[in-house]
């Protein structure tokens, strides 16, 4: 039986034993990391089939640059294209098992009232422990949001607390500094000022009639203003990610991250928060899960790593959350683990 399957490079027939053998392979490689061979997948995986069977159709996927063989005597590794067959493959058959001690930690996300920062960092915390990769959330506003109100609290002489909440309740908050002391109740004036101007009205328009107003009727709070139409501007910003990581050390312990030049490289993009954002941006599709696998990453310091993504979209919001391993990750746990993650975060 022939079955038609999309991989990377052009349309390719595998026949469903190739099928069979492949995802065998890349699952005892995950497991084990050492080359594969014949015997073993004939004595643990496919037993109705012979060890001589098996390695013919094993040179033929090797030809076909899905198998690599490290060195003469040894069996078989998988290449790119067979993580991205076998990733494939788990994704069509759905339904994955999630470890009971995976979903014990899961549950404690519904027990959690945090501010929606504090919320995403713990998250991060939560996977890498989970998984023993890094891990990352993000949120952003969806392009059709829209601003709800806005809050001005005093903290002190010099610094005021912008809160900036948007419809469905979604909310962000920054400090600004004023060179003058302004009360609570001049904050509570210039308050009710700025909500009366945004209610009905689209952001650009709100944000226009204030520009226009504010050297004429709201000289005295020119400086808090700016700052404030600076700032919602700054979180209505098309595609804004804020991004936490976690987990970093879990990929000290694993012997795919050994080249130290390599690990600098990675480490160094996840310290770029505004690159990596736009990296993960950029793979994150509009399926639920997306898997990038080594060299289909766009940037080279990711090119020995993996990277697994789930988005989520609830009200106005969309949070992205996902995992980064090497290229020999287990693939199934992880996405049974970001699906899992995702229906907590949509309930």
């Amino acid at each position: 039986m022939l079955i038609r399957f999309p991989a990377p490079g052009g349309d390719k027939m595998l026949t469903e034993r190739q099928l069979e053998i492949l995802y065998s392979v890349v699952h005892e490689y995950i497991r084990t990391g050492e080359p594969v061979g014949s015997r073993t997948i004939s004595k643990k995986y496919l037993t109705n089939r012979s060890a001589a069977t098996i390695r013919n159709e094993m040179a033929d996927l090797e030809e076909a640059g899905f198998l690599h063989q490290p060195y003469t005597s040894a069996g078989r590794v998988p290449t790119s294209k067979a993580y991205r067959v076998y990733v494939d493959m788990i994704l069509q058959r759905g339904s994955l098992q999630v470890p009971a001690t995976a979903r014990e930690k899961l549950r404690s996300l519904k027990e959690e009232k945090r501010s929606i920062e504090n919320m995403l960092s713990y998250l991060t915390q939560l996977l890498g422990s989970i998984t023993h990769y890094i891990s990352l959330a993000g949120i952003t506003v969806l392009n059709d949001v829209t601003l709800s109100r806005l809050d001005l609290v005093k903290v002190d002489s010099h610094h005021v607390l912008l809160v900036i909440i948007l419809e469905g309740g979604l909310v962000h908050h920054d400090i600004i500094r004023t060179e003058r002391d302004v009360s609570q109740e001049e904050l509570n004036d210039l308050t009710s000022y700025l909500n009366g101007v945004i209610a009905g009205r689209t952001w650009l328009e709100a944000r226009d009639l204030i520009r226009e107003r504010v050297f004429r009727e709201l000289v005295h709070y020119t400086e808090i203003c700016m700052q404030t139409l600076d700032e919602v501007d700054y979180v209505l910003k098309e595609s804004r990610y804020r991004f936490f990581t976690g987990g970093t050390s879990n990929i000290l312990l694993l012997p795919d991250f050994r080249d130290t030049e390599k690990l600098r490289s990675l480490l160094v993009l996840l310290e770029n928060e505004e690159e990596f954002a736009k990296i993960v941006d950029a793979c994150a599709t509009d399926e639920p899960i997306s898997v990038i696998i080594g060299d289909e990453n766009p940037v080279n310091a990711m090119k020995d790593c993996s990277l697994v993504l789930a988005s989520a979209e609830s009200g106005v919001k969309r949070t992205i959350i996902g995992v980064i391993g090497p290229v020999r990750m287990d693939y199934e746990r992880t996405i049974g683990v970001l699906e899992l993650l995702c229906e907590q975060l949509l309930n």
